[in-house]
Order: C-alpha cells, then sequence, then structure tokens
C-alpha cells in the first residue's frame, strides 16, 4: 500500500475511533492492524473496519470485517470518499438484533 493511501487510511482510523469516544464508547485499537473493538454500554461489541476511498467497494469491505471480526462482534464497515461524512454498514440482523438490546 503507498505511503500516502496509509496516512490517509491512518487518519480515518483514528476519525472514526473519535466519533466513537464523543458518544462515550470505549474503543481499543486491535494490535497489528487499523481495526478497532467497540464496546457499549449495554454489551453490544463491534469490531469496527475502517476504509476511505473514493472507489467504493463495500461488498469486498463487508466480507473482509466478517472473516476478521473477533468472535462475539458485530462487524461494522465505517467509510466515506473525500470531503464526504461518514456512513456505516453492516449485516442487517445485526442491525435489527442492535435496535432491539435495551
Amino acid at each position: 500500500m503507498p505511503a500516502g493511501s496509509r496516512r490517509k487510511g491512518v487518519k480515518g482510523e483514528a476519525e472514526v475511533a473519535r466519533v466513537f469516544q464523543a458518544a462515550g464508547l470505549s474503543v481499543r485499537g486491535l494490535e497489528g492492524k487499523g481495526d478497532h473493538v467497540v464496546r457499549a454500554a449495554n454489551g453490544v461489541t463491534i469490531h469496527s473496519e475502517v476504509k476511505r476511498a473514493e472507489r467504493l467497494k463495500l461488498p469486498e469491505w463487508l466480507r473482509q470485517a466478517a472473516a476478521e471480526a473477533p468472535q462475539g462482534t458485530v462487524p461494522v464497515v465505517s467509510f466515506r470518499q473525500n470531503r464526504g461524512e461518514w456512513y456505516a454498514a453492516l449485516p442487517l440482523e445485526a442491525l435489527a438484533e442492535l435496535l432491539a438490546k435495551p
């Protein structure tokens, strides 16, 4: 991966971590990876895969997040294009479970 792309990725990972932290969530980086594990007070734990790219490859990124997510975590892909806003994608069943939890 080119150095510029990696810098952009690291910056994106920090931006996403700050969003989670500002919401009062606990964020822990996964050693050796740019991914994060985010824990909520209601017991939900997500595996956060961050992508900052002009060309979106959402299906590929969702497969990657699912493959890399530690057991018991919900794989979530946070993504944005240049000058765009952040979005998150996750399996629909996982979203339904998250919304149903107290």
